[in-house]
């Protein structure tokens, strides 16, 4: 005959610990998972306020783009998440052809293309400042143009001209 013994068996937990055991080391880890949390939580605040920010390399021309189809070329000084502060302004406008002929009316002549008039941002009747603060919800994207571009170079042209 196989007799039993009536000791009390304490479950134990994982790795075999004794459930008070076990809350005692999660203890000695609560202060290190609270700072882990913390570490957290201010990296990635970080990263999300400061990955906002445009990296733009200052002094170079960028056209920046609009969602209401203007477009305006300009040094960025400056750039967060709400806006961007556009200065050395310029824009073009669009000159129609003089005088406007039909392929089908004149045989051989082709159609003329309009042509563009870059215009330095305050000469307007308005006289705004040379500086512009551009909600950044209405910007579809910002373009970097290269110093031999057509608008760069037409830019370093108006600029030549008035130092004349």
């Amino acid at each position: 005959m196989v007799t039993f013994s009536q000791q009390a068996t304490t479950p134990s937990a994982p790795g075999g610990l004794t459930p008070t055991a076990a809350k005692g080391a999660n203890k000695k880890f609560l202060p290190l998972i609270v700072v882990a949390v913390v570490i957290l939580l201010i990296g990635g605040g970080y990263y999300f306020w400061k990955g906002r920010d445009v990296k733009i390399a200052s002094g170079d021309y960028q056209a920046v783009f609009l969602s209401n189809g203007q477009v305006y070329f300009g040094k960025i000084a400056k750039a967060n998440a709400s806006e961007v502060v556009l200065r050395d302004i310029y824009y073009l406008i669009t000159k129609p052809p003089l005088q406007t002929q039909t392929p089908e009316a004149t045989p051989g002549a082709q159609a003329q293309q309009p042509g563009y008039t870059l215009i330095k941002l305050g000469q307007e009747m308005h006289g705004p400042m040379d500086e512009m603060r551009i909600n950044r919800k209405h910007i579809l994207f910002i373009e970097g143009l290269k110093e031999d571009g057509r608008v760069v170079q037409a830019i370093m042209q108006a600029k030549a001209q008035q130092q004349e």
